[in-house]
């Protein structure tokens, strides 16, 4: 009965180590930073004054992950907004913030910066851009045209 009792409580914490370390390697798969390989990683990235998308085209009703990295020499920001039409110079920066569908301001030259977007299933079709409007940036050719698939 001894010899049972001990076999049972062996076995009972093998089990337990086991499964320790399953959780463990799991925990460790999803820790650490994003690659772009990896299904809806975006990765921008920000000069002085462009901006580059691994992705220019998304579909609606799929979570991206956005992985902004600044590799340029001045602070930056990244806006997910409707198409411009051309009414948004000289609008305030306020009225832009309040149009953006996502964005990360105040990038740091060599900081990277992630969000999470879901482009909604009416988004459908259209055409936003990637921008950063700091003063003087969206003129210098801080944009990318994307495309949300119909």
């Amino acid at each position: 009965m001894k010899r049972l009792f001990a076999l049972s409580i062996i076995l009972a914490l093998s089990l337990l180590i086991l499964s320790g370390c399953v959780r463990d390697t799991t925990a460790t798969q999803n820790v650490g930073s994003p690659t772009a390989s990896e299904p809806n990683q975006v990765q921008i990235d920000e000069t002085d004054f462009k901006i580059a998308s691994s992705i220019t085209t998304f579909t609606p009703g799929t979570t991206y992950h956005f992985i902004v990295t600044n590799n340029g020499r001045i602070a930056h920001e990244f806006m997910i907004l409707p198409k411009s039409t051309g009414i948004m110079s000289g609008m305030s920066m306020d009225a832009m913030d309040k149009m953006a569908l996502a964005k990360a301001e105040n990038i740091a030259p060599n900081q990277t910066v992630t969000l999470e977007y879901t482009f909604a299933r009416s988004a459908a079709g259209s055409h936003p851009e990637f921008a950063c409007y700091y003063p003087g940036h969206y003129e210098a050719g801080m944009k990318q045209d994307v495309v949300v698939r119909s």
